[in-house]
């Protein structure tokens, strides 16, 4: 899949919970961009490799994200929440299967997490374009 992908799609469901969401729409969002910067800087800061070995400091700021994430889903009344922290639990999961099994190949390390992430956002973009609309007065 090409480079630009990734964020093109995470910059597009910030936009529409900035657009269309709450605030618990716009701060799963803010935080999935901010985990996406702090992950590239993190795999510079290890010299480019993302999957020779288990990424321990990508695997913290996945644990803080997934740590966001269950804080927005045990206060909200909605159910997307519920979906994206399973989503990016299974993001934590495979870091700890490449620890429990370093053998596992850096294709399925990478694969597992990037497929786990989409579905974060598509959470994350279904609770957006969900979300009530506070009533207007007047209308």
């Amino acid at each position: 899949m090409p480079h630009w992908v990734w964020p093109t799609a995470l910059l597009t469901v910030c936009a529409l919970a900035v657009w269309r969401g709450g605030d618990d729409e716009r701060l799963a969002a803010g935080g999935q961009l901010a985990n996406w910067a702090l992950t590239i800087l993190l795999v510079r800061a290890n010299g480019g490799t993302t999957s020779d070995e288990t990424q321990w400091g990508v695997l913290a700021a996945d644990v803080a994200l997934l740590s966001l994430l269950l804080w927005i889903a045990l206060r909200s009344r909605r159910y997307w929440p519920l979906f994206a922290t399973a989503f990016h639990l299974l993001v934590v999961l495979v870091h700890f299967g490449r620890i429990v099994d370093p053998r596992v190949s850096g294709w399925a390390y990478l694969t597992a997490g990037l497929i786990f992430a989409y579905l974060v956002l598509i959470a994350i973009a279904y609770g957006a374009w969900t979300a009530p609309r506070a009533e207007r007065p007047g209308s």
